[in-house]
């Protein structure tokens, strides 16, 4: 119980989070001026994030004043103090050994660490965990009583023209939804997000299709060697067998990889050397690398769907398979602009995803990761 009296005077102030006022945007550079849809996607799709995150605040910072005002209304009516309402309404049972092991064991690849070294961290995240429920239910239950919707400004839906012509692509000849995926050889969050999609793929394989697109960011240099190869692969029309080898292979990847993998698909090995000493070659790669930075990607995995950015957040194959839904049926896609039940909009702090039911992200710069299996993305 001694959690609960600091959680409940926190309710009952409010947060110190301003609002962002959406104004026209726009800059000048060398001869030109950037403004609306004339700015750089890269631009766009930040601005869009933050705008994201804004509504975020937004949500947030209401739901705490109508929480704070439910809390006060009940005590009123109760003859109690707003605290022992919210103590009473918000408790929560304090983690046990069995719930400490299960957050552990889901969220292992996250941690990295002996469990009794960590044992006091995972009490705080359990009851973070279980409160953020809790949160949900009052939520709900004010959305029931007191007709509690949210109406937040709609960020615009951005959509930009994502090259698909000559990169190999499989799936629908004549698809509904395309997935492009940018991607690196040596990104483990690649390999498990192409055997999410490919899952995926299954499931719509007669509307939809997958489009590879290089971006071997991993500054070893090696996975640029083997991007260049699989377009040589594919000159042989053994692209997708070469991919899957590569990423089977993604820990043993070298210099030397390039041909074996080659020689493994028993490719033609004078075709292959002398697709990699032609400068196209090389160009082809330049080409999607910088088609991927002008679209705003800076770190592997990035999908685009239909030409839309599509970010997994928690888990890749329910979101992808949502997201495919709302692109084949748009009509019965929910917009942010419309009034949202309260209880649903309700976001508090994100937890940790259950093991493997992410795909983070290998960056450019470092070759540093976000989400699980970070250590992995550092190059060998």
């Amino acid at each position: 119980m001694h959690l609960f009296k600091p959680l409940a005077a926190a309710l009952l102030c409010t947060l110190p989070l301003s609002l962002v006022q959406a104004a026209e945007l726009s800059y000048h550079y060398g001869d030109q001026d950037y403004s609306g849809k004339n700015l750089p996607a890269a631009v766009r799709i930040q601005l869009n994030e933050l705008e994201t995150k804004v509504n975020q605040q937004r949500q947030d910072i209401i739901d705490q004043y109508v929480l704070d005002a439910w809390l006060r209304e009940k005590a009123k009516a109760e003859g109690k103090t707003p605290e022992e309402v919210a103590a009473k309404a918000l408790e929560v049972a304090e983690p046990d050994e069995a719930a400490l092991r299960k957050f552990y064991d889901q969220n292992w690849e996250r941690i990295q660490k002996p469990y009794k070294e960590v044992k006091d961290e995972l009490v705080g995240a359990v009851w973070a965990e279980r409160q953020q429920e809790k949160m949900k239910e009052v939520l709900k239950q004010i959305a029931t009583e007191k007709n509690y919707t949210v109406s937040l400004p709609k960020p615009e839906a951005l959509v930009f023209e994502v090259k698909t012509e000559g990169y190999p692509s499989k799936g629908s000849s004549t698809p509904s939804v395309t997935l492009v995926e940018f991607a690196d050889f040596q990104c483990p969050h690649c390999k498990e997000g192409a055997e999410i999609a490919d899952k995926v793929l299954k499931q719509y394989s007669d509307k939809m299709r997958i489009v590879y697109r290089h971006m071997p960011i991993n500054p070893s240099g090696i996975s640029r060697k083997v991007a260049a190869a699989s377009i040589c692969a594919d000159q042989q029309g053994k692209f997708w067998e070469y991919h899957d080898l590569a990423f089977k292979n993604q820990d043993k990847l070298d210099d030397k990889s390039p041909l074996q993998l080659a020689t493994e698909l028993k490719l033609d090995e004078a075709k292959m050397k002398a697709c990699l000493e032609d400068p196209k070659t090389h160009e082809a790669l330049e080409a999607s690398e910088a088609e991927g930075r002008n679209l705003g990607v800076n770190g592997t995995p990035a999908f685009f769907i239909n030409g839309q950015p599509f970010r997994p957040q928690l888990d890749m194959e329910k979101e992808l398979t949502a997201a495919i839904e709302s692109a084949l049926n748009p009509n019965t896609a929910t917009t942010s602009s419309s009034p949202t039940p309260a209880a649903d909009a309700a976001s508090t702090t994100t937890t940790a995803p259950a093991a493997s039911s992410g795909v983070g992200t290998c960056t450019s710069s470092n070759s540093t990761a976000t989400g699980a299996d970070a250590t992995k993305c550092t190059p060998q």
